[in-house]
């Protein structure tokens, strides 16, 4: 029987890290990964089938985050700064303005409730009021009497930090976000300062070949079982792997599905159960006529933060956008629609996108902590049972979410590993 010291289950930035950290420490480790490639939430592959390679997963780093930084030189991938922003264009829920969030009317109302919310920022850095994580987002626009200028704003921005529904998903998640730069929404443009090159997906696949790791692909987990000298992996198709100890590197949504023996702790299989409400649409459209570094936000619904990020290929210009409800993106006329409302001059010539919510091993996008529960994510819940640790930025110990995250919640949980010289003496 081929028996490793230690399988790690999904390779994403957390299950390569942990492959790296165990095997430079001389241990016998296998990946175990249930999609047709490595990389998890980090999706790099060409756009509409062409020659481009984009992000269709997590993609920006922030200037202070050192992990990643030093995964990528290690394995010779390059940061790519982000495309400064030309011109900032508004939309406040009626009607599209350049240069300014709303009308002259609206505009003490608006900028009341943006200065309300650098308070918040400000008690919420202090941690000084914990209900923030308490209250959903919908729930705390009320409570401060936003505008509904001021709210097509802050819901633009959602886009890219609380992204899920704002009626269940907690107001921290938006709080957190503006508190990267300033403390107002917009704020959080200091903390997209880089991507990847050639992308996340690639640095996955990279930091796991250069561990020496073994990887092995198509291979769904359907049990874990611990029992006295080691743990037992039932793969969906039946077959069997054996390890001393394992490390589980898959995120929240998508643990419930595994079967656990012994069963987990009561208030991990809670946590699981509940799940995190992460679900924006991440959509990446080619277009002509648009000036790259131009962004746009706000609107009713669909695409709601557009940035237009790159030059494309014969003189088109690359822009991501991300929205919540009101969009089909699988419907040309969908994504037409809410391009033509932010970009009135441009011309669509192709889109692309990934659906994270459907994709089985992810159930969702990064995580968004529901107000009702957001205890989900606290990174003690998450500690070690018997031979089995834990790894994710769903629930990472700083800036859950992050692939900064995932990656040094892989390397504690290899960590912890190492140490108990009774598992991996």
């Amino acid at each position: 029987m081929n028996v490793y010291d230690v399988a790690v289950v999904g390779a994403g930035f957390a299950g390569a890290a942990a492959a790296s950290t165990l095997a430079q420490a001389g241990r016998k480790v296998i990946i175990l990964e249930a999609r047709d490639r490595s990389g998890g939430r980090a999706l790099t592959r060409s756009f509409a089938a062409g020659d481009e390679l984009l992000e269709f997963g997590g993609s920006w780093l922030t200037p202070w985050q050192q992990r990643i930084r030093h995964y990528a030189k290690l394995t010779g991938v390059a940061l790519r700064p982000r495309h400064p922003v030309i011109e900032h264009r508004w939309h406040d829920g009626r009607m599209l303005r350049v240069g300014v969030p709303c009308s002259d009317d609206e505009r003490p109302r608006f900028d009341e409730t943006m200065a309300h919310i650098k308070a918040d920022v400000d008690i919420y850095r202090c941690g000084e009021s914990p209900d923030f994580a308490a209250t959903s987002l919908n729930a705390y626009l009320d409570r401060i009497c936003a505008s509904p200028a001021a709210r097509s704003h802050v819901m633009a921005w959602w886009m890219i930090s609380g992204n899920g529904d704002p009626g269940r998903i907690s107001a921290a998640e938006f709080l957190s976000s503006c508190a990267y730069g300033g403390g107002q929404p917009e704020g959080m443009l200091a903390a997209l300062a880089h991507t990847l090159e050639p992308g996340a997906g690639v640095l996955v696949e990279r930091i796991i070949a250069h561990s020496g790791a073994a990887l092995q692909l198509n291979t769904a987990i359907r049990q874990v079982r611990q029992h006295a000298d080691g743990v037992t992996l039932t793969h969906s198709d039946g077959r069997e792997t054996h390890a001393r100890c394992t490390v589980l590197c898959v995120p929240f949504n998508a643990i419930g599905p595994i079967e656990f023996q012994p069963p987990l702790s009561q208030r991990k299989s809670a946590a699981a159960s509940v799940g995190h409400g992460g679900s924006s649409i991440k959509v990446w459209i080619k277009a002509r006529n648009v000036r790259v570094g131009t962004l746009a936000t706000g609107g009713p619904e669909g695409l709601r933060w557009m940035f237009a990020e790159r030059e494309g290929a014969e003189g088109t210009t690359l822009i991501v956008g991300f929205g919540l409800d009101g969009i089909d993106p699988s419907r040309r006329r969908d994504v037409a629609r809410c391009l033509r409302r932010l970009f009135p001059e441009a011309r669509l010539v192709a889109w692309d996108w990934h659906d994270w919510v459907a994709d089985p091993w992810a159930r969702g996008t990064w995580v968004a902590l529901p107000a009702a529960a957001a205890w989900i994510a606290d990174s003690a819940l998450w500690r070690p049972e018997g031979r089995l640790a834990f790894a994710s930025s769903d629930y990472a110990a700083k800036s859950p979410g992050w692939f900064e995250a995932a990656l040094t919640a892989g390397e504690e949980a290899a960590s912890g590993l190492l140490a108990r010289k009774d598992f991996l003496g």
